[in-house]
């Protein structure tokens, strides 16, 4: 008897367990995950409309940034480089209130889509900081070998692209 009430809680408990963080089909809790649409005239034509997932941000522009989230403090009032500007300043979202820092890994693009030069000819884009605020998403995105932050030195930011909530 003893043993059946053990399975029974093993299974139970088994049956409580959320699903794993590292399935890619589904955002991840304490991420900025969902859809958003291009607001700003940089993000409706270079972007289009963007998807955030775990490992990729997609764009309705037909190409994908895939890579992995770093685990760092950043703050709205952190800085973008030695002697930059803030990310609240930088982004121009002044409602900041949730920061995430990703290292950009492979630029994917569809066959039918052209290449979105993020960074600009010959330069390919390092890291991208998700920055949330009230009303506004903004994607900030920089080439270097830099993590964004207030001791960058080689970093360079690319281009700010304004999100709304769908």
């Amino acid at each position: 008897m003893r043993k059946l009430g053990f399975a029974l809680l093993v299974l139970s408990l088994a049956a409580c367990t959320p699903p794993s963080s590292e399935d890619a089909s589904m955002p991840q809790a304490g991420l900025i995950p969902g859809q958003f649409i291009a607001t700003s005239n940089t993000a409706m034509s270079i972007t289009g409309d963007l998807e955030i997932w775990p490992n990729r941000l997609s764009f309705g522009k037909g190409f994908r940034l895939e890579g992995s989230r770093i685990d760092t403090r950043l703050e709205p009032n952190t800085d973008l480089s030695a002697g930059g500007g803030t990310i609240a300043s930088g982004s121009g979202n002044s409602s900041v209130h949730m920061v995430e820092l990703r290292q950009i890994a492979n630029q994917r693009i569809a066959a039918d889509a052209r290449d979105p030069q993020l960074c600009g000819e010959g330069k390919t884009p390092s890291y991208a900081i998700l920055a949330n605020g009230a009303e506004t998403l903004s994607l900030l995105v920089f080439s270097g070998a830099d993590v964004p932050g207030p001791n960058a030195h080689d970093t360079q930011l690319c281009g700010i692209f304004n999100y709304q909530a769908r």
